[in-house]
């Protein structure tokens, strides 16, 4: 059985993490998005890929190239120009031919056998399979019924409810190959397509009540690390980590190869410390954050629920909280990122197109590549700021909407 991963497409929600990356290409959790999946698929026993790609499509390229060295057998199709999901997957037609196919979306996250889930479900009915998700808000996704056979019988794209919590499409579906020409018939249109299945009792759910999440705002990137690190059990240290006096380790820490980590330093599982990274002393590194490779951490520094994408050095006696830091930043001494209101309510993310509700309420900042942030600066609660930003003055940096 082949799978088709849909990754072309930029996403302007993720910004600025998509800038100079592929959405799938976001690292959570010590590796990417794109990686966690194929990893959970090639313990499927699923091993031939088609990749669907454009924006940024190198950054996958030069990662997984064609497979083999992970187990894989990849090929990619070039989505030019960006026509839609139905677009990308009827390009596919041909790579897959006269078999049943998985078609995964590039940014969902889910742990556990979510695909054996589809192919026994696709195995027991003979009928096309949806995996089903019960998030805890369903606005933003189409709204999926089931009948007492568990057949989907009404999607609804944009409910009006804005309260409603329903079962949506979980971003991964098991096809025939006739759905070549069901999207044919409706134009390339995906909704038109499963529209139709469902009009002919041809789509079943299957409902997948692991953790799952699709990554589609900033702070979704937090969520998704907090997903997967959450199922650690146990400490994975690389014998080439470096102690330099007492630091003291406790709960599942994974720390790469060729990490150093100064005296009085207390990292607190579960958290990541990848490749070649640097721990000044009395740097307490608390649950859920994940240090990207070659980043550097100053003496003195606290971080907690952060995600540093790598190559990122965060100044002495600096706070990092909740916060998303790209790659190739740099955050002088004394940097605080702010993740709580003085009043107590929800944060709103602020210093994109517009200002963005997060229904959350401790959220820090979200730091582009290159960036470049200077001394002792004090950032607000849901503060954005995008690739190559540059603040030298000592001054607090507070996004008004």
């Amino acid at each position: 059985m082949k799978v088709i991963i849909l990754a072309a497409a930029p996403s302007e929600r993720l910004l600025p993490f998509t800038q100079n990356r592929a959405k799938p290409m976001i690292r959570v959790a010590g590796q990417s998005i794109l990686e966690t999946m194929t990893q959970s698929l090639h313990t499927a026993g699923i091993t031939d890929i088609v990749m669907v790609v454009n924006h940024k499509s190198d950054s996958i390229r030069s990662v997984f190239q064609h497979g083999h060295h992970l187990g894989l057998s990849i090929e990619y199709v070039t989505q030019d120009p960006l026509d839609g999901i139905g677009g990308a997957v009827a390009r596919c037609r041909e790579k897959i031919q006269d078999e049943a196919f998985l078609l995964l979306y590039g940014d969902i996250l889910a742990t556990g056998p979510i695909f054996e889930r589809l192919m026994d479900q696709y195995m027991e009915s003979g009928r096309a399979v949806a995996a089903l998700s019960l998030p805890a808000s369903s606005q933003d996704f189409g709204n999926v019924y089931l009948d007492p056979d568990m057949k989907i019988s009404q999607l609804v794209e944009k409910p009006q409810n804005p309260q409603l919590s329903n079962y949506v499409f979980a971003g991964a579906f098991l096809l025939p190959s006739s759905f070549f020409d069901v999207l044919e018939r409706s134009g390339r249109d995906m909704e038109k397509s499963y529209q139709e299945l469902i009009q002919k009792k041809a789509l079943s759910g299957t409902i997948w009540e692991g953790e799952w999440i699709d990554v589609r705002q900033p702070w979704h990137i937090l969520e998704a690390n907090k997903i997967l690190m959450s199922k650690w059990q146990h400490a994975v240290v690389h014998k080439s980590v470096r102690l330099e006096g007492h630091v003291e380790i406790t709960g599942p820490v994974h720390i790469d190869e060729n990490v150093t980590i100064g005296s009085g330093s207390v990292l607190k599982g579960p958290c990541y410390i990848g490749k070649n990274c640097y721990i000044g002393n009395n740097t307490l590194i608390r649950s859920y954050t994940s240090l990207g490779p070659d980043s550097t951490v100053g003496y003195g520094t606290e971080m907690k629920n952060a995600v540093l994408l790598g190559s990122s050095t965060i100044g002495r006696l600096s706070f990092i909280g909740d916060s998303v830091i790209g790659e190739r930043v740099h955050l002088g001494t004394g940097v605080t990122t702010v993740n709580i209101n003085p009043d107590g309510s929800d944060v709103v993310l602020k210093g994109g197109k517009e200002p963005q509700q997060t229904g959350l309420k401790k959220l820090g900042s979200f730091i582009g590549d290159d960036s470049h942030i200077g001394v002792r600066q004090v950032l607000a609660p849901g503060t954005l700021l995008g690739t190559g930003f540059e603040c030298e003055d000592m001054i607090t940096l507070e996004m008004k909407e």
